[in-house]
């Protein structure tokens, strides 16, 4: 991988935004950039026309002015800590922000074309006799893959004008995909990866946010001061503009929202989760192993239990099953056996875990306590996303801990706590049985 970048000279870096709506990810990226190459004096950021120049993403997109002006928002609000959730953490943390209106600029030029605009057009655009440097997310490399994305003049242009600031994002093996691009596109391209480190790890979270989450998160009507300064996310909320879109590909066959489908496909795989549970506790009981069982639910408000008893034969291994959602409930199933301690943690969880068996009288019992948000300016994500598993047998309590997105939704958290638990019981009580063979 290239580093040839960090000895040149770097006065303006460009970045190409089909960001819908751009975040705080997307200004933390741009903050990166200014601190690893103190040497840039202008990052200038292209702001799509909403027409996607990837053909395999067509969906609708609210207007280029919207958008425009909430990314314009964004940077005006950016370091300003009353009004900021990033700069007041920053502020908190003695860390300087450095993204600001005098080395931050916005390109209209892509909005006076009727047509997609892609980036090795953007590239041949900015580029004048040197290396143009932009900053891209590392699965538009992997993109790059395909020729349906990308031509082979893209990528010559691509390689032979340009600097690529790769910004790693889902789990993108970028040295591989680099060696990929040379065997089967026949391209060597020049790349620096941003560096992240020197963030505090509150604010490295925010790098989790990503515009489809923005885009659920106000479609499940959640407060968005996590996602965005306060002036973009009360524009988003003020137009609702995101509150029934859908994907254009969908429109014809769908009514659901972007948020909808994806909480459908979860209850989906919840729903798989528990017939595959169901089918192996079946043949636990055959063998005369154990297979009777009971749920005690605190954040994902009886889906758990849902799953399973919406399944024909469900009597035969469930018995029991109770939501206890708030302190003073745990507080008083616990009883004696009550310990001080946070209602969302290892200790609480194995608790609950322990005396659900003992009042079920069933093989096992399985306990959880989550945290499923949404982010909030006060929660600020510290717990969003986390999630404790009990599961209690005669002789002993397994646990596991959950750290899912915290920018997820409230319900999309719920749904991927209780596949994530039935998944982790089944995979306990297969070890149990080779254990014990």
């Amino acid at each position: 991988m290239s580093s040839s970048i960090s000895e040149a000279k770097l006065p303006t870096v460009y970045f190409p935004l089909t960001a819908d709506p751009a975040g705080h990810h997307h200004l933390l990226l741009a903050e990166s950039v200014l601190r690893q190459f103190p040497e840039t004096q202008l990052v200038v950021f292209i702001l799509s026309n909403g027409m996607h120049p990837d053909p395999l993403k067509q969906r609708e997109i609210p207007s280029a002015v919207m958008r425009m002006e909430i990314l314009r928002s964004a940077l005006n609000d950016w370091s300003n800590p009353k009004i900021s959730l990033v700069a007041k953490i920053a502020e908190e943390s003695g860390f300087e922000l450095k993204l600001a209106n005098n080395n931050s600029a916005v390109s209209r030029r892509e909005l006076s074309y009727d047509r997609p605009h892609r980036l090795a057009e953007h590239i041949r655009t900015f580029s004048a006799g040197d290396k143009v440097r932009m900053i891209l997310g590392a699965d538009l490399l992997e993109r790059m893959l395909n020729p349906q994305i990308f031509t082979n003049e893209d990528l010559a242009e691509i390689s032979y004008n340009s600097h690529l600031l790769l910004a790693p994002r889902n789990d993108v093996d970028i040295e591989n995909v680099l060696k990929q691009l040379s065997q089967k596109r026949g391209i060597t391209l020049s790349v620096t990866l941003i560096k992240t480190e020197f963030f505090p790890q509150n604010l490295q979270r925010f790098f989790l946010i990503s515009s489809t989450l923005i885009r659920r998160a106000a479609q499940a009507g959640h407060e968005l001061m996590a996602f965005l300064p306060a002036t973009s996310s009360q524009q988003v909320s003020r137009y609702g503009l995101y509150e029934k879109r859908k994907n254009r590909l969908e429109i014809l066959s769908s009514n659901l929202t972007e948020l909808q489908q994806h909480l459908h496909e979860l209850m989906e795989q919840l729903e798989e989760s528990a017939k595959k549970l169901q089918k192996f506790l079946n043949q636990c009981e055959m063998q005369k192993m154990l297979h009777s069982f009971s749920v005690l639910e605190t954040s994902t408000g009886g889906l758990i239990s849902a799953a399973f008893t919406s399944l024909s034969g469900a009597s035969k291994h469930f018995l029991d099953g109770r939501i206890l959602y708030s302190p003073e409930a745990q507080t008083q199933f616990l009883g004696s056996s009550l310990t001080v301690d946070s209602t969302v943690s290892q200790k609480r969880t194995q608790d609950l875990a322990e005396a659900m068996l003992r009042e079920s009288g069933t093989d096992w019992a399985l306990a959880e306590t989550g945290m499923a948000g949404p982010p909030t300016s006060e929660r600020r994500s510290r717990k969003n996303g986390l999630c404790h598993l009990g599961l209690a047998f005669s002789k002993e309590v397994r646990y596991k801990c959950l750290e899912l997105n915290p920018f997820l939704t409230r319900k999309e958290h719920q749904l991927l706590f209780a596949i994530e638990a039935i998944n982790w019981a089944e995979e306990a009580l297969h070890n149990l049985k080779a254990t014990s063979k």
